[in-house]
């Protein structure tokens, strides 16, 4: 099983499963940090930042115009 991804700058491709995963992955932690971030222990808020900014790479490279991240303290 696949889907596709893509934007405006780039025709819609085929991703595998796994690396939808990882791309539902990235959004769940981006949405979690951005409305829970300020109740999480100092240290798991870090850590988790910088997971999404590792993730981020992923989205990136994608296709799916992931954004800034700035707004969630990366």
């Amino acid at each position: 099983m696949s889907c596709d991804v893509g934007n405006d700058d780039f025709p819609p491709f085929e991703v595998s499963v796994g690396e939808q995963q990882v791309i539902e992955c990235f959004n769940s932690l981006r949405a979690t940090l951005a409305e829970h971030g300020d109740e999480l222990p100092p240290f798991v808020e870090r850590n988790a930042v910088k997971a999404l900014a590792a993730l981020w790479q992923v989205a990136n490279g994608e296709a799916t115009r992931p954004g800034q991240l700035y707004e969630v303290g990366a």
